[in-house]
């Protein structure tokens, strides 16, 4: 890590901007370390040694399962030690107000732009989240941001399908109609960007790109793909979105048999919950001043297993920060058994109701936790197991939901949409 717990750095200058006049505190505190220049955030410095080395994760429990498979301590250091706890009140912006329960379903841009009556007229929906950056590297709007970033920014913009004028045209006429609008950003999933920034991203030890989840990935260690990501998210809060949801906010799945031959450019020996709570601070600072809000997704089990499931996603590690914590527990992505339900898909209620109790009791290990909200499955399913989940989440005093669906076609959302 760049800066450990308790240690002490001189800071090398402020910038007045960075200076927040109502509560004091400054964003970011320029420092040097072995003659390079880092950034701070402060908010998570302190005057004194004591107050820096103060513990917050008495209450934190974690599973020691990955000690067996890397050495004794693993777990310790991934999820309390380079972890930081210290409780930050979530931030209320009166000029973006959230809806007091989100009820929402996901659409593709193609579905947002030319959907958008039909989109409107939808009952018990007030919150419209829409794809803004796909799992290929796809921006879907006519981004200012790649040219930045990408030596061919039109790798990520071909596929633009509106201008940033018409998506801000369009986006003020859903608040018109009272919807909370949401970007969803694919992160670290981003062929696009790993082509072009290979030093950036998951390769093997003589750097050529690896495969994972039939995509490269960007390293979530790379501070380049943090900075790309956070400017579109900027972009975006600068459309008019309400919010910003990070999505495949992790490094990818089934990479631990074969760490040995990979290289994710790890610069600063972090483990990967620190690198994926480092983004999301990075991310929550940045996008403070434009006062919209940060949400992030995160798979179902790391929650079950009480882990990071070696993939960074740790839910009190990224509940402590974000406003919005959005998990994914899909009926499909339960085997039979899961919570001793003999057939999670056909017993939505009792999954998701046994699901939320878990996530229930981690979010109270920490004192300011984010707020939860739910993917709910809306595929592969009908309106009564849509009705099912939902009423579990009331059930568990958690009522917000999303629906997923890929692209939100007319199809898909009327055949469910009496169970919203």
């Amino acid at each position: 890590m760049i800066v450990k717990k308790g240690e002490k750095v001189k800071v090398e200058s402020i910038d007045q901007k960075d200076w927040d006049k109502d509560t004091g505190q400054m964003r970011w505190y320029k420092v040097k370390k072995q003659n390079k220049t880092y950034y701070l955030s402060g908010a998570y410095v302190e005057s004194s040694k004591k107050l820096a080395l103060k513990k917050y994760d008495q209450a934190i429990s974690y599973s020691t399962y990955w000690d067996d498979y890397y050495k004794d301590g693993y777990s310790k250091d991934a999820y309390a030690s380079q972890i930081d706890y210290k409780p930050i009140k979530k931030e209320i912006y009166k000029e973006n107000l959230m809806p007091k329960h989100v009820k929402s379903v996901h659409v593709s841009m193609d579905n947002f732009i030319n959907n958008q009556k039909y989109i409107e007229k939808l009952k018990n929906i007030n919150t419209i989240i829409v794809e803004t950056k796909n799992d290929e590297g796809s921006v879907l709007y006519a981004s200012d941001v790649c040219k930045d970033y990408l030596s061919d920014p039109s790798q990520a913009t071909n596929n633009a399908m509106i201008s940033k004028k018409d998506l801000t045209k369009i986006i003020k006429e859903y608040k018109k109609k009272g919807f909370y609008c949401v970007s969803r950003i694919v992160t670290f999933k981003d062929a696009v960007f790993a082509m072009e920034n290979p030093k950036e991203s998951l390769t093997d030890h003589n750097g050529n790109l690896v495969v994972y989840n039939d995509q490269y990935w960007p390293s979530a260690y790379s501070r380049k793909a943090w900075m790309y990501n956070v400017e579109l998210a900027k972009e975006c809060a600068d459309l008019g979105f309400n919010e910003i949801q990070f999505d495949y906010v992790r490094f990818p799945d089934g990479t631990a048999s074969a760490n040995s031959k990979l290289n994710f450019h790890n610069t600063y020996k972090e483990s990967k919950v620190a690198a994926i709570q480092g983004f999301l601070q990075y991310a929550k600072e940045e996008l403070s001043p434009k006062h919209v809000y940060v949400a992030a997704d995160m798979f179902a089990w790391p929650i079950v297993a009480c882990d990071d499931q070696d993939i960074g996603q740790f839910l009190p590690a990224i509940a402590n920060v974000v406003d919005i914590i959005c998990p994914m527990p899909y009926l499909d992505h339960f085997s039979n058994g899961s919570f001793n339900i003999d057939d999670p898909v056909e017993k939505p209620y009792d999954t998701l109701y046994a699901f939320t109790k878990i996530s229930d009791e981690q979010l109270k290990s920490i004192k300011y936790p984010a707020k939860y909200r739910t993917w709910i499955q809306g595929y592969n399913i009908d309106a009564d197991g849509v009705k099912q989940e939902i009423k579990a989440l009331k059930d568990t005093n958690y009522p917000d939901y999303m629906v997923w669906l890929a692209s939100g076609d007319k199809k898909d959302i009327d055949r469910i949409k009496s169970g919203f």
